[in-house]
């Protein structure tokens, strides 16, 4: 089994990316900075094994065109699902290159090209073309959770068992910053980055969302100001709102950069019902919210009122 990513294609000429939202002082933002109400725009997917089906799915992710990644756990493969609905299954269960056991987290290239797999199941991280086939692993973890890309396109690693952060070059599979507990975490289980480079630990030992600077030097924490329930995911926007997933609460929670609560949101409709026990939060590049709804078995899109 190899132990460095096998590749060269990473630092290619990249497509170009969509506009961020404007957050030149005087602009006007293009949505509000405190809207009052999330509604369901979307579900995707229902129990099974089929393409479009999940089984306890996790981790999320969404590439710069739209496509989303999902960390389908149970089923032991990611699904992507393009903008235009059509579904591709990558992996099987096992723990060969190019098998999998229980992905957890997935984090997609900035190129879009190669997306990232943290594999709690066989304690590696596994990369693959966005086509499907696998382009190495690197071992040497201890039921890994969480992944994301930095903006200088460094993929960060929450060792999650190891209790630590890495910061790995994916050019060559070398480890190039981190930081450990010492920081003032001691479980990470998901990381999200900011246009900042401000990096954000849900740490599950401590039930926090914890804020650093790139350097693991801490600034603050969510639950300075308030108590979470469980949280297993977060992601940052534009415009610095920061969505927290709370598992235990089945709720997606979301925050200003300040760490005041903005607005809670559970229920689908009386029809579709509650979120139930979710694991994961990611962000469109057209402000698209998704949520994993583990034990629904389902994604769920959201959208602002």
């Amino acid at each position: 089994m190899p132990d460095r990513f096998d590749f060269l294609e990473i630092g290619d000429e990249r497509p170009p990316a969509p506009t961020p939202p404007s957050t030149d002082e005087g602009a006007e933002p293009a949505q509000s900075w405190k809207p009052l109400k999330l509604r369901a725009v979307e579900v995707i997917g229902d129990p099974g094994t089929g393409a479009g089906q999940f089984s306890l799915p996790t981790g999320i992710a969404v590439d710069q065109w739209g496509s989303l990644y999902v960390a389908d756990s149970n089923n032991h493969r990611i699904q992507r699902i393009t903008t235009g609905g059509d579904v591709y299954c990558i992996g099987r269960p096992g723990t060969a290159v190019g098998e999998m056991w229980n992905p957890h987290a997935v984090a997609v290239s900035p190129n879009g090209e190669f997306f990232f797999v943290a594999e709690s199941g066989t304690n590696r991280i596994q990369c693959f073309r966005f086509t499907g086939q696998s382009k190495g692993v690197v071992t040497g973890f201890k039921s890994p959770m969480g992944l994301a890309f930095d903006p200088e396109g460094r993929l960060w690693i929450a060792d999650t068992g190891n209790g630590r952060l890495l910061r790995m070059n994916v050019q060559n599979g070398q480890y190039v910053g981190g930081f450990d507990g010492k920081a003032g975490f001691q479980r990470p289980i998901a990381i999200a980055i900011d246009r900042f480079r401000q990096i954000y630990v849900t740490c599950s030992a401590t039930q926090s969302v914890i804020r650093f600077d790139p350097q693991g030097r801490k600034l603050s924490s969510l639950t300075d100001r308030r108590k979470l329930s469980f949280p297993t995911s977060c992601a940052v926007d534009a415009l610095g709102r920061i969505y927290v997933v709370e598992s235990e609460a089945n709720r997606l929670h979301v925050f200003d950069n300040e760490g005041n609560s903005l607005v809670c949101f559970d229920r689908l409709s009386t029809r579709m019902g509650d979120l139930k026990a979710p694991t994961s939060v990611a962000l469109g590049p057209n402000g698209e919210i998704y949520i994993s709804d583990t034990q629904n078995h389902r994604i769920v899109r959201l959208g602002w009122e």
